[in-house]
């Protein structure tokens, strides 16, 4: 009887082994060259450990100011320096989805989906991945896939709020009844998620309940909107307020409609 949990007590070594292959294969090298150094002493086995480290620590490196660039809406910089990070560990799903989300912010949704979904297949188990891919899909027009993607999302974190919102818009795109795509809006904010979410969510919300012909409702979307605009990134920023324009220009004329 014992024997099961010890298999799946292997198991679990062996997926974390891998995702630490993945998120940092010199270390591995590092220590197997260690090792070897304590037996054989070399000049030369020194050399490669300096390099290894220099190659780890400039890929981290990138891949921080690559998120860095992208919060700042400078996407030359960003994909520069994603392609890098993904030059020093092609196989990383950090690097990948990083060069995902700056093919996605330059309009090349073809690429990002390509990106994000070598990104999941290396890291299956990242909800982040996952919702970044089904932005993507949706954007590629493939609303099942993207469904699938932002519900595979959810399973791994209920409370991402990226993955409510796209679950709530391919719902919307499959004809979904309206009480269930609010009722995953509203779920996205109870979360209480970063503000480029969160206002991402009152946006939509306001779109979805402006389109219910729920006036009232939907300008106090807009309103916590705007509230949020000065807490989030500059890349955000410069996208929610033209869809905060957008959706109260269309209030506006709806009112004059049920006033005419």
């Amino acid at each position: 009887m014992a024997i099961f949990p010890t298999i799946g007590h292997a198991a679990t070594l062996q997926r974390r082994l891998a995702q630490m292959l993945l998120i940092a294969p010199e270390g591995v090298i590092i220590v197997v060259l260690l090792v070897v150094n304590t037996i054989a002493p070399s000049i030369w086995i020194g050399a490669g450990v300096t390099l290894l480290v220099v190659t780890f620590i400039s890929r981290v490196a990138a891949l921080y100011l690559t998120s860095g660039a992208l919060i700042q809406a400078r996407w030359e910089t960003a994909d520069a320096l994603a392609t890098v990070a993904s030059a020093l560990h092609p196989w990383s799903p950090d690097a990948l989805a990083l060069r995902g989300a700056v093919a996605l912010a330059r309009g090349d949704s073809a690429a990002a989906v390509r990106l994000l979904r070598r990104a999941q297949q290396l890291a299956p188990n990242r909800s982040a991945i996952a919702a970044a891919l089904s932005g993507a899909l949706l954007e590629q027009g493939e609303v099942q896939a993207a469904e699938i993607a932002a519900r595979q999302a959810l399973e791994l974190d209920p409370t991402s709020a990226a993955a409510r919102l796209y679950l709530a818009q391919a719902l919307a795109a499959a004809g979904a009844c309206a009480e269930l795509i609010e009722d995953q809006l509203r779920a996205g904010l109870r979360h209480r998620p970063e503000p480029d979410a969160e206002v991402s969510l009152h946006c939509a919300l306001a779109h979805h309940l402006m389109q219910e012909g729920r006036m009232a409702e939907a300008t106090l979307a807009l309103s916590a909107a705007r509230a949020l605009l000065s807490r989030c990134s500059a890349a955000q920023r410069s996208i929610v307020i033209q869809r905060i324009a957008e959706i109260d220009q269309a209030i506006r004329s709806r009112r004059g409609d049920y006033a005419a």
